[in-house]
């Protein structure tokens, strides 16, 4: 009898695999939500901002950056030993754009409705950062801060990516995918916005991808 309360007690043991398991289901929910809000974001513009498509897609965006910190700890986690230290560069770095996401769609969701009225031209300002025009006050460090997670998005992406490739634990062919879904995003440069958000799919695809990974514990090595 105790053997069996003591079988059934090991199955109930949150573990480090059954937590990189779940890791994988909020990666690949961040994936789906990823490209989601890409089809469902409301215009750049004052008008948009406060409206309650607005603030819901801000909200989403918020969540989305949260599971994707959550599965990029479970890739990273999955492979720790084998990626070294350009899987911990990628992991850290890819995270902090993400973290960097969550304050901006915080500000979206919670700061920008209240300023419409008050401060319409720092709305516009800040909308601007993304929409690529110049702002007529003064917003701060906000406009270096924007390209600075960009650059984080991508070089994350791309070292986390190489780091797969050379770890073998994942496909090798899903770091292969970060990496050029990450780099895609310089393309942005001469696609004008908001059709740059298209170039959101291939990493919205590849983190669900990752995320199944992780959740169905596929993870032979691959030559």
């Amino acid at each position: 009898m105790q053997n069996v309360y003591q079988a059934e007690k090991s199955k109930k043991r949150i573990t480090p695999a059954l937590l990189i398991r779940f890791s994988g289901l909020f990666g690949a929910m961040a994936g789906v939500l990823f490209i989601a809000i890409q089809v469902v974001h409301p215009p750049d513009q004052l008008a948009s901002v406060g409206t309650d498509s607005w603030v819901i897609v801000a909200a989403l965006t918020s969540v989305m950056a949260i599971f994707n910190v959550l599965g990029i700890t479970g890739i990273y986690a999955a492979q720790v030993k084998e990626s070294g230290w350009p899987g911990l560069l990628g992991y850290l770095t890819f995270s902090l754009f993400w973290l960097a996401t969550l304050v901006f769609s915080f500000i979206e969701a919670l700061v920008l409705p209240v300023l419409t009225s008050s401060a319409p031209e720092f709305v516009e300002g800040f909308l601007g950062i993304f929409g690529g025009f110049a702002s007529s006050v003064d917003l701060g460090y906000l406009p270096v801060l924007v390209p600075l997670a960009g650059a984080m998005y991508i070089l994350g992406g791309l070292v986390l990516g190489v780091a797969i490739f050379r770890a073998r634990v994942l496909p090798r062919f899903s770091g292969v995918l970060l990496a050029i879904s990450a780099i895609a995003t310089l393309t942005a440069a001469v696609i004008p916005h908001p059709f740059d958000r298209i170039l959101a799919v291939p990493m919205g695809i590849t983190l669900i991808w990752l995320g199944y990974i992780l959740w169905s514990e596929r993870k032979e090595k691959k030559n």
